[in-house]
Protein backbone atom coordinates (compact mmCIF):
# COMPACT_ATOMS: atom_id res chain seq x y z
CA UNK A 1 0.00 0.00 0.00
CA UNK A 2 2.66 2.55 0.52
CA UNK A 3 4.16 1.80 -2.44
CA UNK A 4 1.10 2.47 -4.44
CA UNK A 5 1.09 6.15 -3.02
CA UNK A 6 4.62 6.96 -3.23
CA UNK A 7 4.03 5.79 -7.06
CA UNK A 8 0.72 8.01 -7.08
CA UNK A 9 2.90 10.91 -5.57
CA UNK A 10 5.35 10.93 -7.96
CA UNK A 11 2.65 10.44 -11.26
CA UNK A 12 1.00 13.60 -10.00
CA UNK A 13 4.37 15.61 -9.02
CA UNK A 14 6.16 15.57 -12.39
CA UNK A 15 9.73 16.41 -11.80
CA UNK A 16 9.86 18.84 -14.74
CA UNK A 17 6.48 20.46 -13.45
CA UNK A 18 6.48 23.71 -11.14
CA UNK A 19 3.00 23.67 -10.96
CA UNK A 20 2.39 21.96 -7.43
CA UNK A 21 0.52 22.62 -4.60
CA UNK A 22 0.20 22.01 -1.18
CA UNK A 23 -2.45 21.42 1.49
CA UNK A 24 -3.29 21.11 5.02
CA UNK A 25 -6.29 21.73 6.56
CA UNK A 26 -9.17 19.66 8.26
CA UNK A 27 -11.43 16.66 7.16
CA UNK A 28 -14.74 16.26 8.63
CA UNK A 29 -16.42 12.77 7.48
CA UNK A 30 -20.20 12.02 7.71
CA UNK A 31 -21.38 15.89 8.37
CA UNK A 32 -24.26 15.86 10.41
CA UNK A 33 -25.14 12.04 10.68
CA UNK A 34 -22.50 10.97 13.73
CA UNK A 35 -24.11 11.91 16.59
CA UNK A 36 -21.74 13.68 19.17
CA UNK A 37 -23.32 14.02 22.80
CA UNK A 38 -26.32 12.18 24.89
CA UNK A 39 -28.47 15.60 23.78
CA UNK A 40 -28.95 14.00 19.93
CA UNK A 41 -26.63 16.45 18.27
CA UNK A 42 -24.56 15.60 15.43
CA UNK A 43 -20.96 16.67 13.83
CA UNK A 44 -20.82 19.69 12.24
CA UNK A 45 -17.16 20.24 12.64
CA UNK A 46 -13.90 18.41 14.41
CA UNK A 47 -10.29 19.17 13.86
CA UNK A 48 -8.77 16.23 12.03
CA UNK A 49 -5.55 17.27 10.49
CA UNK A 50 -4.89 16.81 6.14
CA UNK A 51 -2.06 17.34 4.33
CA UNK A 52 -2.19 16.99 0.18
CA UNK A 53 0.16 17.03 -2.44
CA UNK A 54 -1.26 17.77 -5.90
CA UNK A 55 -0.55 18.97 -9.46
CA UNK A 56 -2.14 21.62 -11.86
CA UNK A 57 -2.77 20.35 -15.74
CA UNK A 58 -4.12 22.80 -17.96
CA UNK A 59 -6.65 21.38 -20.19
CA UNK A 60 -8.11 24.61 -22.15
CA UNK A 61 -9.07 27.75 -21.37
CA UNK A 62 -10.30 28.18 -17.90
CA UNK A 63 -10.15 24.41 -17.17
CA UNK A 64 -8.07 22.64 -15.34
CA UNK A 65 -7.56 18.96 -13.96
CA UNK A 66 -6.33 18.74 -10.64
CA UNK A 67 -5.45 15.30 -8.91
CA UNK A 68 -3.99 15.38 -5.30
CA UNK A 69 -2.89 12.51 -2.77
CA UNK A 70 -3.95 13.44 0.30
CA UNK A 71 -3.15 11.71 3.96
CA UNK A 72 -5.97 12.61 7.13
CA UNK A 73 -4.95 11.48 10.68
CA UNK A 74 -7.87 11.16 13.19
CA UNK A 75 -7.10 12.61 16.86
CA UNK A 76 -10.38 11.58 18.28
CA UNK A 77 -10.57 7.50 18.21
CA UNK A 78 -11.48 4.81 20.78
CA UNK A 79 -8.48 3.42 23.17
CA UNK A 80 -6.09 0.87 21.50
CA UNK A 81 -7.39 1.63 17.92
CA UNK A 82 -5.57 4.50 14.89
CA UNK A 83 -7.84 6.06 12.34
CA UNK A 84 -6.62 7.43 8.90
CA UNK A 85 -7.57 8.10 4.95
CA UNK A 86 -5.88 8.09 2.27
CA UNK A 87 -7.33 10.07 -0.68
CA UNK A 88 -7.12 10.00 -4.24
CA UNK A 89 -8.72 13.15 -5.44
CA UNK A 90 -9.17 13.50 -9.23
CA UNK A 91 -10.70 17.32 -9.39
CA UNK A 92 -11.64 19.43 -12.18
CA UNK A 93 -10.89 22.76 -12.07
CA UNK A 94 -12.96 25.75 -13.27
CA UNK A 95 -11.33 29.33 -13.23
CA UNK A 96 -14.09 32.18 -12.77
CA UNK A 97 -12.08 35.04 -11.96
CA UNK A 98 -8.77 35.61 -11.35
CA UNK A 99 -9.29 34.82 -7.86
CA UNK A 100 -12.80 32.65 -7.20
CA UNK A 101 -12.61 28.69 -8.95
CA UNK A 102 -15.65 25.98 -9.03
CA UNK A 103 -13.94 22.27 -8.47
CA UNK A 104 -15.83 19.19 -8.98
CA UNK A 105 -14.77 15.80 -9.63
CA UNK A 106 -14.27 12.23 -7.63
CA UNK A 107 -12.59 10.95 -4.65
CA UNK A 108 -11.03 7.34 -3.94
CA UNK A 109 -10.74 6.79 -0.04
CA UNK A 110 -9.09 4.03 1.79
CA UNK A 111 -10.54 4.24 5.35
CA UNK A 112 -8.18 2.32 7.65
CA UNK A 113 -8.58 1.44 11.39
CA UNK A 114 -5.98 0.41 12.87
CA UNK A 115 -6.52 -2.59 16.24
CA UNK A 116 -3.62 -2.43 18.75
CA UNK A 117 -5.05 -5.62 20.44
CA UNK A 118 -5.78 -5.25 24.23
CA UNK A 119 -9.12 -4.28 25.92
CA UNK A 120 -11.05 -0.96 26.45
CA UNK A 121 -12.86 -0.50 29.65
CA UNK A 122 -16.23 1.64 28.13
CA UNK A 123 -19.28 2.33 30.18
CA UNK A 124 -22.39 0.26 29.86
CA UNK A 125 -25.66 1.51 31.66
CA UNK A 126 -24.87 2.17 35.32
CA UNK A 127 -21.87 0.38 35.24
CA UNK A 128 -18.44 -0.49 33.04
CA UNK A 129 -17.29 -3.84 31.08
CA UNK A 130 -14.42 -4.55 29.40
CA UNK A 131 -14.59 -4.88 25.51
CA UNK A 132 -11.65 -6.75 23.17
CA UNK A 133 -9.99 -4.61 20.88
CA UNK A 134 -9.32 -5.68 17.43
CA UNK A 135 -5.44 -6.22 16.66
CA UNK A 136 -5.84 -6.14 12.86
CA UNK A 137 -5.70 -3.40 10.26
CA UNK A 138 -9.39 -3.66 8.62
CA UNK A 139 -9.89 -0.87 5.24
CA UNK A 140 -12.96 0.04 3.97
CA UNK A 141 -13.08 1.82 0.33
CA UNK A 142 -15.23 4.44 -1.13
CA UNK A 143 -15.47 6.79 -3.73
CA UNK A 144 -17.04 10.40 -3.26
CA UNK A 145 -18.79 13.16 -5.94
CA UNK A 146 -17.14 15.92 -5.14
CA UNK A 147 -18.48 19.81 -5.47
CA UNK A 148 -16.65 23.16 -4.14
CA UNK A 149 -14.58 26.28 -4.71
CA UNK A 150 -11.81 28.00 -4.09
CA UNK A 151 -10.57 31.29 -3.63
CA UNK A 152 -6.99 32.04 -4.53
CA UNK A 153 -5.44 34.93 -3.13
CA UNK A 154 -4.33 37.81 -5.15
CA UNK A 155 -0.42 36.94 -4.85
CA UNK A 156 -1.26 33.22 -6.53
CA UNK A 157 0.83 31.52 -4.15
CA UNK A 158 -1.78 30.92 -1.61
CA UNK A 159 -6.01 30.00 -1.59
CA UNK A 160 -8.39 28.28 0.13
CA UNK A 161 -10.22 25.89 -0.64
CA UNK A 162 -14.01 23.56 0.14
CA UNK A 163 -14.97 20.21 -1.26
CA UNK A 164 -18.19 19.14 -0.12
CA UNK A 165 -18.19 15.18 -0.67
CA UNK A 166 -21.00 13.03 -1.49
CA UNK A 167 -20.94 9.49 -0.39
CA UNK A 168 -23.30 6.87 -2.14
CA UNK A 169 -24.06 9.38 -3.93
CA UNK A 170 -26.26 6.74 -6.17
CA UNK A 171 -28.62 6.21 -3.25
CA UNK A 172 -30.98 8.49 -1.68
CA UNK A 173 -31.59 6.49 1.73
CA UNK A 174 -27.96 6.03 2.43
CA UNK A 175 -26.29 8.97 1.08
CA UNK A 176 -23.90 10.57 3.32
CA UNK A 177 -21.77 13.71 3.01
CA UNK A 178 -18.23 14.89 4.35
CA UNK A 179 -16.00 18.14 3.59
CA UNK A 180 -12.38 18.96 3.26
CA UNK A 181 -11.04 22.71 4.23
CA UNK A 182 -8.24 23.63 3.45
CA UNK A 183 -5.31 26.21 3.14
CA UNK A 184 -3.46 26.11 0.20
CA UNK A 185 0.28 27.09 -0.65
CA UNK A 186 1.17 27.16 -4.45
CA UNK A 187 4.75 26.56 -6.22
Amino acid sequence: MKLVLISLLYFFTPLSSKAYSLHTGTYVPYFNKVQTNTSGDTQKFDLNPYFGLGTQLSLSGPHYFMPEAGFTYFTDTAKNTKKDIIHLNYNFLYVLTPTFALRYGLSNNWYRLHGQGGSAKLKNGTGSTKFPSPDETVVSYYTTLNTGFEYIFTNKKYGIRFDFQTMSFQEMDNRAHNYLLTFNFFR
